[in-house]
C-alpha cells in the first residue's frame, strides 16, 4: 500500500470533493425550496438594467394585447380537448358530422397560428 500513496491521496482527494459537491448542492436545494429567490452567485449591477427596459417592454406589448379574445366556432361544433405547449394553446374542435379540426394558438395574443383539418378518405 505505500507504493501507491500518490494514487491513494488522489481517490481520497476525489472523495472529498464529492462529499462537499453533495453538501453544496443540498444547502443550494435547501435554500431554493424556502426561497425562490435565492442565487449562489449575485449578479452585476449592469444586468437589472438591461432587464428593466426588457421589462418596460414587455409592458408596451403587454398594453396593446388583448385582455378578451373571441375564437368563432361553426353552429354544430364544439371544443373536444384544451392542451398548453410552452407558448402555445392547442384547442381540438369536433362538429356533428364527426369531422375534427386543430387550432394552435399564440397564448399572449390568441392569434391563430396555425389550423389543422383532417380530411377523412374513404
Amino acid at each position: 500500500m505505500h507504493k501507491n500513496k500518490a494514487l491513494v491521496s488522489l481517490v481520497v482527494g476525489l472523495g472529498i470533493i464529492i462529499v462537499v459537491g453533495l453538501v453544496v448542492l443540498g444547502y443550494g436545494l435547501n435554500q431554493r425550496a424556502s426561497n425562490p429567490d435565492f442565487k449562489f452567485f449575485k449578479t452585476s449591477d449592469t444586468a437589472p438594467a438591461k432587464v428593466s427596459k426588457a421589462s418596460a417592454v414587455q409592458a408596451q406589448i403587454q398594453a396593446k394585447l388583448p385582455t378578451n379574445v373571441s375564437i368563432p366556432l361553426a353552429q354544430g361544433s364544439w371544443v373536444r380537448e384544451i392542451e398548453t405547449s410552452g407558448d402555445k394553446i392547442i384547442v381540438h374542435i369536433i362538429n356533428e358530422a364527426k369531422r375534427d379540426r386543430i387550432l394552435i394558438l399564440d397564448a399572449e395574443t390568441g392569434a391563430v397560428l396555425r389550423r389543422i383539418r383532417f380530411d377523412h378518405k374513404q
